[in-house]
């Protein structure tokens, strides 16, 4: 059963063989030393488009979660820009949040 659809975009500086990559585009990345250190992501819930939905094998309109993940290298550097459909009826996203208490050095998010 498919359960996402992920679209990712980098620089063909950063990716000048795509089909290199194999398994894992992070594990690819980083073997040039280009694997990402952080991300900003956008998860949003929505219905899922006609194309999406057969690719999901799922009815049209279905919900799904939209998820828009912006990474960085340690640079600071864009490195990828990813839009993903997850099938809404297969997933349970779970976050942790640290908060630290101040003296600890943990930082805040």
């Amino acid at each position: 059963m498919p359960l996402a659809i992920e679209r990712a975009s980098l620089a063909a500086t950063i990716l000048p063989q795509p089909t290199s990559i194999g398994d894992s585009l992070y594990k690819h990345l980083e073997r040039f030393g280009s694997r990402p250190v952080r991300a900003i992501q956008r998860i949003r819930a929505a219905n899922i488009g006609e194309a999406d939905a057969h690719l999901l094998q799922v009815a049209t309109g279905s919900a799904g979660l939209h998820i828009e993940r912006v990474s960085y290298l340690s640079t600071g550097r864009v490195i990828e820009f990813t839009r993903s459909i997850y099938r809404g009826d297969t997933y349970d996203f779970v976050a942790e949040l640290r908060l630290g208490d101040g003296t600890t050095g943990a930082q805040q998010p």
